[in-house]
């Protein structure tokens, strides 16, 4: 564990854990500028998350994470515990832009041999071994201030503590357990079906074991809160969906690539593979009959074998990992996306909507979203009426421009991440009234005994 400030220019980005141990600065990284809610309360939110919060990111809890810490530090007070997963570290001058406190739990050194007796620790109490006593310690530190707990992630659920006498809400984003079965459906080996299959049995389980703690559990889209509610009928959830940077994501003034069919995603993801290749094999072909000269630009963070093997095809090109994905976006005619898998409500839409592309999509790529089909954007059925979509639009290119305008300025009026802030807030007074309301009957049950 660790109390972070914005490093120096001499830190290293990987430190080790005793370093990191060592580093317990104190004090808001910035003058606290003032402001309340709109009930007039600023509060002291504890936000715990399974990966690192910052932005810009690729996306999940980091993207969720970052983006509503830096709306809500305008009003409130953010202490945040994070794990460092992955490249984490490297980001660790973001949060305390915005915190208040920054404290890091690194992964333990022995993480693959307590791997298994964690997963029977979770599968049996709904506590993973992994991160639960630095986790313990943190909040035992720290949370005796807070008002209200906020949990990024399934996992971050089951390692904090649930005795803590703190309104809790847990930020889930999906199902898990319709994750799983919508992974296997799309599974790339024997091997990840096998993982998906064990999953699929055992995080019901763990989910009737760890929601519960929870005053609320929130997701991203309908079928994911319906999905939850059939596995965990005691849990209480609630419908926050993504929100989106239009500041960030705007029309980038590059020249248009005459043709170009776009799409951009984390292209090792599973679904997102899924789609890559369904659109390569299937639909592209297809409309390169009626158009010979269209091209296909697939843009996004560590390409799979797969998807670069495409690459070879005439007609195809793979941008992996740059820097900014908007002038590439930007650059194309029609913004294309075939997932046919997956759950929650897909980012990657939102941002090509934000940056006024056009858009045509599979039924699984509109989950969530309260556009209109036809006036936000193109639904197809099957690979025929995908293809017929984007030729129409590139033998049309003012409809085009129309469901752009209109995909802007849908983002721009229902999906800021300040709305989805204000959700928050909304949701926080509701638990925090309602667990002070019963304490309030339990301690008059007390008196009257």
């Amino acid at each position: 564990m660790g109390l972070y400030r914005a490093p120096s220019a001499g830190d290293h980005p990987r430190r080790s854990r005793r370093a990191a141990r060592r580093r317990t600065e104190r004090g808001p990284p910035r003058a606290w500028t003032g402001g309340q809610d709109h009930e007039g309360h600023r509060m002291n939110i504890g936000w715990i998350s399974q990966a690192l919060p910052y932005l810009p990111s690729r996306g999940g809890f980091r993207l969720y994470g970052g983006n509503l810490i830096r709306q809500l530090s305008r009003r409130h007070q953010i202490h945040l515990v994070t794990l460092l997963i992955e490249d984490d570290a490297e980001h660790l001058d973001w949060a305390p832009q915005y915190c208040a406190s920054v404290q890091t739990i690194a992964a333990s050194p022995y993480r693959r041999l307590l791997a298994p007796l964690s997963a029977l620790s979770a599968h049996f109490w709904g506590r993973p071994l992994q991160h639960r006593l630095s986790m313990r310690q943190a909040l035992k530190e720290h949370a005796t201030n807070w008002d209200v707990i906020h949990v990024e992630g399934g996992y971050a659920g089951g390692i904090v503590p649930a005795d803590l006498p703190i309104a809790k809400v847990l930020s889930l984003h999906d199902s898990w357990t319709l994750r799983c079965s919508e992974m296997l459906k799309c599974a790339r080996s024997r091997r990840e079906k096998l993982y998906y299959k064990l999953l699929s049995y055992d995080e019901p389980r763990y989910e009737r074991l760890v929601y519960p703690r929870f005053e609320r559990c929130t997701v991203v889209a309908d079928p994911d809160a319906q999905a939850v509610r059939k596995t965990v009928p005691d849990a209480r959830v609630d419908l926050i969906p993504y929100g989106t940077d239009t500041d960030y994501f705007h029309p980038v003034a590059v020249e248009k690539e005459p043709a170009t069919l776009v799409f951009h995603s984390h292209l090792g993801y599973t679904p997102n593979i899924d789609a890559a290749l369904e659109f390569a094999n299937d639909i592209f072909p297809l409309v390169r009959q009626r158009v010979p000269e269209a091209r296909l630009h697939l843009i996004g963070a560590s390409p799979d074998a797969k998807v670069l093997a495409l690459a070879t095809r005439p007609g195809i090109k793979i941008s992996a990992n740059v820097p900014d994905l908007r002038p590439a976006v930007c650059s194309g005619q029609i913004y294309v996306c075939a997932i046919r898998h997956g759950t929650g409500l897909k980012s990657k839409m939102l941002e090509a909507m934000a940056m006024r592309m056009p858009i045509v999509g599979y039924p699984g790529a509109i989950v969530g979203l309260t556009g209109v089909p036809g006036k936000h954007y193109l639904v197809a059925q099957n690979p025929q009426e995908f293809a017929a979509h984007v030729v129409g639009l590139l033998q049309h290119p003012e409809h085009a421009q129309q469901l752009a305008r209109a995909g802007r300025e849908l983002v721009e009026t229902e999906y800021s991440w300040e709305s989805r802030a204000r959700a928050y807030e909304d949701l926080y007074q509701t638990v925090m009234k309602e667990r002070e309301l019963s304490g309030a009957k339990a301690a008059s049950g007390s008196n009257r005994a």
